[in-house]
């Protein structure tokens, strides 16, 4: 494969996918899939279909895949053969089905989260001009809908949490970096510019009491429910010597990341708990502790700098 490929996450599944150009794309490539209960490796469907950049994963249930990107929207759904097969055979077939186009350009997705009827997911859109605007889209019956002028505050995806009744996510404001944002009560259909509220969480979890050690990038999880989440922080740690990297850019003008010379990288896993104190405010309390990992030496700084993959499963 001529990229590294995507992953994503449904059921109990972790699937691989080649993100390549339409030059890379085989047509002997199939989706290859990782069954995390059973153990086991197998064949997904064949992949005929190009998801080069701007790819959002979106698992519903455990046996369908909504794949957005700026090239296809498709769903890969896993369901039992009709008629039953053959003994010996593998009871269940995929399928896949090409959905409706979005109202929006997939470039523009500043975040996105999976509605608490478990068949909704929103997204959230910022342009260059600073229009922001927020779309429900209905995985059952496959429909767009407008729901505002307004966009979610968050960076990426966020989650619904049924304790706190809200959606969390990492905020997407520079000046809030390392915070987190609940938002609550996101409306059901247009309401022109009323925005749903939110709350920003006291604490800063990119902080660091080594100043040696600056983030990359970060990835926030869900952990099943009653507020439990993780954040996954990729850090490097310069060397002491060097007092220049402090104020260098990690990201250049291409968005390819340069890390300094025999700098070490590290994941930083943070687990906390979400919860109102007293006066209402959103706070993790005493609830976080912090685990720290190598990064393994043969990953690219072109892996790194897409941020962490992780699943709860």
């Amino acid at each position: 494969m001529a990229a590294y490929p995507s992953t994503s996450a449904f059921g109990t599944r972790i699937l691989a996918m080649d993100t390549g150009g339409p030059e890379d794309l085989d047509v002997n490539y199939f989706l290859i899939l990782d069954n995390v209960r059973a153990r086991g490796v197998a064949v997904g469907p064949r992949q005929d279909f190009l998801v080069a950049e701007s790819v959002y994963y979106l698992p519903v249930g455990n046996n369908k895949l909504f794949i957005l990107s700026r090239e296809v929207f498709v769903v890969l759904c896993l369901e039992e053969r009709c008629p039953p097969a053959p003994v010996g055979s593998s009871s269940m077939e995929w399928s896949r089905q090409d959905i409706p186009e979005p109202p929006f350009n997939a470039r523009d997705v500043a975040s996105y989260a999976m509605h608490p009827d478990g068949r909704t997911f929103l997204f959230s859109t910022k342009k260059k001009d600073a229009s922001e605007a927020t779309f429900a889209f209905d995985t059952e019956e496959l429909l767009w809908k407008r729901l505002g002028n307004w966009a979610l505050p968050l960076a990426g995806r966020g989650y619904f949490d049924p304790h706190l009744d809200a959606f969390v996510g990492l905020s997407d404001d520079p000046d809030t970096l390392g915070q987190l944002y609940c938002c609550y009560a996101v409306p059901g259909s247009d309401n022109g510019d009323r925005a749903p509220e939110w709350k920003l969480c006291k604490e800063k979890l990119f902080s660091d009491d080594d100043p040696a050690k600056r983030h990359v990038n970060a990835t926030l999880v869900h952990m099943g429910c009653h507020g439990k989440f993780c954040l996954v922080l990729c850090v490097y740690v310069q060397d002491d010597e060097d007092d220049t990297a402090d104020h260098q850019p990690l990201i250049d003008e291409h968005g390819v990341l340069r890390l300094p010379p025999g700098c070490r990288r590290l994941y930083r896993l943070t687990t906390f708990s979400l919860s109102h104190d007293n006066n209402g405010d959103l706070t993790t309390g005493k609830s976080r502790q912090v685990h720290y990992y190598k990064v393994p030496k043969a990953t690219t700084n072109c892996f790194v700098a897409e941020g962490p993959v992780a699943f709860w499963i």
